[in-house]
Parts: C-alpha cells; sequence; structure tokens
C-alpha cells in the first residue's frame, strides 16, 4: 500500500481522501466493466441516460466531468449501437441521449457485475459509519457548490 502525506489541515485531508477513493472507485469500475468491453466512463454516460433521457451537458454536469470527455464517450456510444441521440423538445440545439436496448443490456450486466463486488466489499465496511459519512458528504457537496455558484 502506498503511503500518502497527511497534511495538517481537515480540508486537505478531506480532499486527498475524496481523491483517493474517487481513483480507487474508477479502478474498479473499469475491472467491472472490462469483461463485458466498457469502461467507469461509459458506465457512468450510459446510467445515466438509463436512468432518464437527457443532454450531454445534463450527464457532465451529474457525473463531474467536463462536457467534452462526456461528448466523445456519448458518440462513442451511439457509434456503437449502445446509445442514440433524439431530439430535445425543450432544446432544439441539445440533442437527448436515449439508451438503445443493447445499451440496456449492458447496463444489466455491468450493474450484476457492480452487485457481486458490493456483495463482497460491503461487508468489509461499517453500514452505519458509510450512511452517516454519505450524508456528511451530501452537505459537503452542497457547501461546494454553492461556493461556486457564488464564485462564478
Amino acid at each position: 500500500m502506498v503511503e500518502y502525506p497527511k497534511p495538517d489541515d481537515p480540508l486537505s485531508r478531506f480532499v486527498i481522501g475524496i481523491f483517493r477513493v474517487n481513483g480507487a472507485l474508477m479502478r474498479n469500475g473499469d475491472r467491472i466493466t472490462k469483461a463485458i468491453g466498457q469502461s467507469s466512463a461509459r458506465w457512468h454516460v450510459l446510467g445515466q441516460a438509463s436512468f432518464q433521457p437527457q443532454t450531454v451537458a445534463s450527464i457532465a454536469r451529474n457525473v463531474g466531468h467536463a462536457r467534452q470527455s462526456v461528448q466523445r464517450v456519448a458518440d462513442l456510444l451511439v457509434r456503437e449501437g449502445l446509445a442514440t441521440y433524439a431530439d430535445n423538445p425543450k432544446d432544439k440545439r441539445a440533442k437527448l441521449l436515449f439508451v438503445t436496448p443493447e445499451g440496456e443490456a449492458a447496463i444489466t450486466q455491468i450493474n450484476a457485475r457492480n452487485a457481486a463486488w458490493a456483495a463482497d466489499i460491503l461487508p468489509k465496511l461499517d453500514a452505519d459509519k458509510l450512511a452517516e459519512m454519505s450524508m456528511h458528504l451530501e452537505q459537503v457537496a452542497a457547501i461546494f457548490e454553492k461556493d461556486e455558484q457564488e464564485k462564478e
């Protein structure tokens, strides 16, 4: 295991911890999706579109990625037949991304593989602490997002 620096201030320690968790989640996501020819990035985009058809910009905001990178992934998914674009009744310039039946099949496989991983990893975690951390993360995210909006 790599030894990471531990800054003195709590915000820096928090940020480093989040970066580590995010990196580990992305690597595990890539491992989970690799067997079916996908990646974490594709999972993010397909998952968002399967939840509800939406614009690339909306997906990018929801997953915290740059719109351009989500656009590249969405275009690849469309070329491969896993998703399709359709007119957006609310905005003629911004198409909606829909998941095709092939894309739904991929998401179903990914979700099954993710459920198996979760069943393996959850017993190693304290569920009550995890729920509490989730609540705190939502609060921190809201504060960071408000600060971001105020500074734009």
